[in-house]
């Protein structure tokens, strides 16, 4: 009896270090000697699901031994939400420690200086990396610019344009979070005790840069510009910014009617004295440092050259004479719309 016993000990024990050798084979080899990447998306779930998921992709060769080593070692409950690159040819171990590590994959954006919240949740949307109706909702709340520190009615004209990286899983309130903090970085820097010297509110100064930035996209412009907001509103005249009208419209629409220009809303300047009420983009640091150092001009008109830049007059006699001709003369507008100016570029 105690020789069987033995026996049957022996036998067990061999089992045993079979099975380890198969697990420890299996744990330590890739399942491909394929070395191409792959992206794998790791949701909120339980381990069985991710498990599956992995084998789905041809990552493993078997979902259930890999679920009960994973546990066994204690690293099933350490796995991240995230989206990871692995590669084909990397063990079940080294995957498994690619998951746990938390270091999910970033997606570079780049957000253009001007563009407005809705032109920002269609990139990102673009993207996958945000909802574009919740992101729209978030930043056009009140109670969200506050939250994040922002004494406006919405979250415009706080969104800085930079080049950031997010992965799939930061979410929308995150991601207005890092684009504001960016915004009060570079103001705080570079344009808060100049606009504080002039008793420039950082509103007031917002709203400015980002009419500007809409304005033009020629650099050398845009304290030029300025000149002319800064002369206009010393004069008490109106701003009569077409962007604005535009915005107030909610539309993207380049040509304006007359209807348009006689239509008042909280952002029309043709027919609202002073600034607007509230950004209309999101301006860059040039824009910004443009609304508190404007040129030394006495420019009070501006006219487009149909070229990206524009021509301007100190006196209304001046400006319509410009008018005549870069717009309303149709050879000198000819193939130069913005329609035409942007097939060009591509």
């Amino acid at each position: 009896m105690k020789k069987l016993f033995h026996v049957l000990f022996a036998l067990a024990s061999l089992a045993l270090v079979v099975e380890v050798i198969r697990d420890s084979y299996f744990f330590l080899s890739p399942n491909s000697p394929d070395p191409s990447f792959r992206i794998i998306l790791i949701e909120p779930g339980n381990f069985i699901k991710t498990s599956d998921l992995l084998y789905k992709e041809g990552l493993i060769k078997d979902s259930k031994r890999f679920f009960w080593l994973a546990r066994l070692l204690r690293m099933s409950s350490k796995v991240r939400v995230g989206e990871y690159e692995v590669k084909m040819d990397m063990s079940p171990f080294d995957i498994l420690k690619v998951i746990t590590s938390g270091k999910s994959v970033l997606h570079a954006v780049h957000i253009p200086e001007g563009f407005n919240i809705d032109q920002i949740a269609d990139d990102l949307a673009s993207k996958n990396l945000v909802d574009r109706t919740e992101f729209i909702n978030l930043a056009k709340d009140t109670k969200m610019a506050k939250l994040l520190g922002i004494n406006d009615i919405s979250l415009e004209g706080y969104l800085y344009p930079e080049t950031y990286s997010f992965t799939h899983f930061t979410g929308e309130r995150v991601i207005l979070k890092t684009m504001v903090e960016k915004f009060k970085e570079v103001y705080s820097r570079e344009i808060k005790f100049a606009a504080e010297r002039q008793k420039a509110s950082m509103h007031d100064v917002v709203v400015l840069a980002s009419m500007i930035e809409k304005e033009t996209g020629a650099p050398e412009e845009r304290p030029i510009i300025s000149s002319v907001f800064h002369n206009r509103l010393k004069l008490k005249m109106l701003l009569q910014s077409d962007p604005t009208v535009i915005y107030g419209k909610k539309t993207e629409r380049m040509n304006i009617t007359k209807a348009d220009l006689l239509t008042p809303t909280p952002y029309n300047t043709y027919t609202r004295k002073g600034l607007p009420a509230g950004p209309i983009s999101n301006p860059g640091k040039n824009s910004l440092l443009a609304a508190i150092e404007p040129a030394d001009t006495k420019y009070l008109y501006f006219v487009s050259r149909n070229n990206g830049t524009h021509y301007f007059s100190a006196t209304y006699a001046e400006h319509n004479q410009a008018v005549k001709v870069y717009q309303q003369n149709a050879a000198a507008r000819r193939g130069k719309s913005w329609r035409d100016l942007g097939k060009n570029k591509q």
